[in-house]
C-alpha cells in the first residue's frame, strides 16, 4: 500500500509557534564580532539548550563593552510582529546584557516598533519582544553590556 503525503509549504520553524522566521533569509551585519566567533550563528536556525550551549557556532563581541548591535537586512520588505533573542553566556568574559532594544528601519531612521514590549535579558530561554506589525527592510538588536563584560547571541529570530 502506498502512502501519499502532501504539503502546503515549508514546515514552520521549530519553536516559532508556526510563524515564519524571516531571519533565515536575512543578510546579517554587526558593529563587532570576535575573530574566533561567527556572526552566521545568529540566524542559522539552531535552537539552543542553554545560554552556554556551544553545539553550534556562537556570536560574541568580546572584548567590546558598552552598546553593540546585530542587524538583519532584506532585499525586499518583510512584515514582522516579534523578535526573539537567545543570549550567549560563557561564564567568562561574555555575560547576559544589562539591556537591549529592538529597532526597525522606517526608510529614513531607526525606530522602536509601535507597542513594543520590553526586551528581556533572561538566560536559557528565548526573550521575545512583541509589537504592532511593521513592514521593513532592516531590523536591529542593540545590546548594552554589563560593566566589565561583553555580550553574545546564540540565535535571533525575526518573526512574521
Amino acid at each position: 500500500q502506498r502512502v501519499v503525503q502532501t504539503t502546503t509549504g515549508p514546515p514552520p520553524n521549530p519553536g516559532t509557534g508556526g510563524s515564519t522566521n524571516h531571519a533565515l533569509t536575512a543578510t546579517r551585519s554587526t558593529s563587532y564580532v570576535s575573530p574566533w566567533e561567527n556572526l552566521a550563528a545568529v540566524n542559522d536556525g539552531f535552537t539552543p539548550t542553554s545560554s552556554a550551549d556551544r553545539a553550534h557556532p556562537v556570536y560574541g563581541n568580546w572584548p567590546q563593552q558598552g552598546t553593540q548591535w546585530v542587524q538583519y537586512d532584506w532585499a525586499t520588505p518583510v512584515t514582522l510582529r516579534q523578535a526573539s533573542v537567545y543570549w550567549f553566556d560563557d561564564n567568562q568574559g561574555i555575560d547576559l546584557p544589562a539591556s537591549c532594544q529592538i529597532q526597525y528601519w522606517t526608510g529614513s531612521a531607526w525606530a522602536t516598533p509601535p507597542g513594543a514590549t520590553a526586551c528581556g535579558v533572561a538566560a536559557n530561554t528565548f526573550n521575545t519582544v512583541t509589537f504592532t506589525p511593521v513592514t521593513t527592510t532592516r531590523l536591529r538588536l542593540s545590546i548594552t553590556s554589563r560593566s566589565g563584560f561583553s555580550t553574545g547571541v546564540l540565535e535571533l529570530r525575526a518573526l512574521a
